[in-house]
């Protein structure tokens, strides 16, 4: 009877323990996200800035970047006006996760005519004192040769493309000049390169205006703290970046709590698995 009597006192206790170990679901599973930014790449204009119907930054001038903006996954609107006119709208898919430039710049084919191209920001990591580069010709101009540190490392690079390279961190000077002619469309500029980070260095102007750069830097992950805060002027968030990894913390402390409940579990378990083993020799010498 001792050793049937012990069996009922584990049953309950292996329930107990798988009940307790059992993570409890989210009430409400937060709608997947991802992040936008609107980079302002057109000179000689401040402009406002729209996604979905909503004003999300007001008065922007050129070579700014506007954002994060959390937005959840889907198709979304964007739209750029200036004085209540609208300049230009783009439609932006949004994938989970992802992190896109929402880049507003003026057309080579009409330079006065702003349009929007949607540019995916590559985060994936790079080597240890290495940095991520991605040169875009944002210029309402012809394609140009991109000069690294006097030496042409991208050439023939069309108005809105980008091209992306892996560098030791540092300062580059920079320039772009027509491909073609070889006029200077960008005088030389510096451009600082931090380790950790993807760069976006985008080439600005029109016709009768000062080319200028617009510097966009984020954090790669897996990198020091040092290297995770973006560099880039930011304005109009309204608070939309906030809550990315609470529930993620949460998560964790509750698979913490669930492992050390497993630990304990099977420590009572063993040693009820010992008493039942003494008691049930115990009855069985009784009855010899």
């Amino acid at each position: 009877m001792g050793a049937r009597r012990s069996r009922f006192v584990v049953l309950p206790v292996l329930g107990l323990a798988a009940a307790l170990a059992l993570p409890a679901a989210p009430a409400s599973a937060a709608p997947a996200k991802g992040t936008v930014y609107v980079l302002q790449a057109m000179p000689g204009i401040t402009a406002d800035v729209v996604v979905d119907g909503s004003t999300v930054a007001r008065g922007i001038t050129a070579a700014t970047v506007v954002g994060p903006l959390r937005v959840p996954a889907g198709r979304h609107t964007v739209v750029l006006s200036s004085g209540g006119t609208q300049l230009v709208s783009g439609g932006v898919t949004v994938g989970p996760g992802a992190s896109l430039d929402v880049l507003g710049y003026w057309a080579a084919e009409t330079p006065k005519m702003p349009r929007i191209t949607v540019l995916r920001d590559d985060l994936s990591p790079v080597a240890a004192g290495k940095a991520r580069v991605v040169v875009t010709h944002g210029i309402a101009g012809p394609p140009a040769d991109i000069r690294v540190n006097g030496k042409v490392l991208f050439r023939s690079v069309a108005n809105g493309e980008s091209l992306t390279v892996v560098v030791p961190a540092g300062t580059y000077r920079v320039a772009a000049v027509a491909t073609l002619s070889g006029q200077t469309l960008l005088p030389e500029a510096s451009l600082p390169v931090r380790a950790g980070t993807l760069t976006r260095a985008v080439a600005i102007g029109a016709p009768g205006m000062t080319p200028a750069v617009l510097v966009h830097v984020l954090p790669l992950p897996g990198q020091v703290s040092g290297d995770r805060i973006p560099t880039a002027v930011r304005t109009g968030t309204g608070g939309q970046a906030a809550g990315l990894f609470g529930w993620s913390a949460d998560f964790a402390g509750l698979l913490r709590l669930t492992f050390e409940v497993l630990c304990l579990s099977f420590v009572l378990l063993a040693l009820l698995v010992v008493v039942s083993a003494r008691r049930a020799a115990s009855a069985e010498r009784q009855l010899r």
